[in-house]
């Protein structure tokens, strides 16, 4: 993965509910995709070598199940790939999260995924606003360095 921006990880920070959600329907999605070919019966072949050319033909109830068979597997393809993106994705931030200093975690947690203001962010840590919010930005620049590896 290259590397993110600022306003990257805090778009993953502020959707970290929404994206843990995603990867959970995307499951879902995927099994019910799965549980359809047990259901039909039918499924896509795959084998070992290229076959010759032959001189059959096709009905186009055969060819339309072809392209049916095709186009679930791509979607499974990406729905696959959806649920591998956005899983490194939590994983990157669950580890810089782990990172930090226990405030500074709770700090993050409230701001940026329960999307509390700041004055009950302070309230409920018992710091000032300003002291939230720079505690934020030194959490942010370790975040930013364990992601991409540099400041």
């Amino acid at each position: 993965m290259d590397t993110m921006s600022y306003r990257q990880v805090e778009g993953i920070l502020y959707n970290y509910k929404l994206i843990k959600a995603s990867i959970e329907n995307n499951k879902l999605k995927l099994e019910n995709l799965e549980l359809e070919d047990l259901e039909d019966g039918v499924s896509a072949i795959a084998y070992g070598e290229p076959s010759s050319k032959t001189n059959k033909f096709n009905s186009i109830v055969e060819n339309a199940t072809i392209k049916n068979i095709e186009k679930k597997e791509r979607l499974k393809k990406s729905i696959r790939k959806s649920i591998r993106h956005e899983t490194n994705q939590i994983k990157m931030i669950d580890n810089a999260l782990k990172a930090l200093s226990e405030i500074e975690r709770k700090i993050i947690k409230m701001y940026y995924i329960e999307g509390k203001q700041w004055r009950n962010v302070a309230f409920e840590v018992n710091y000032s606003i300003r002291q939230c919010i720079n505690l934020r930005n030194e959490a942010m620049e370790d975040i930013m360095f364990i992601i991409n590896g540099k400041k």
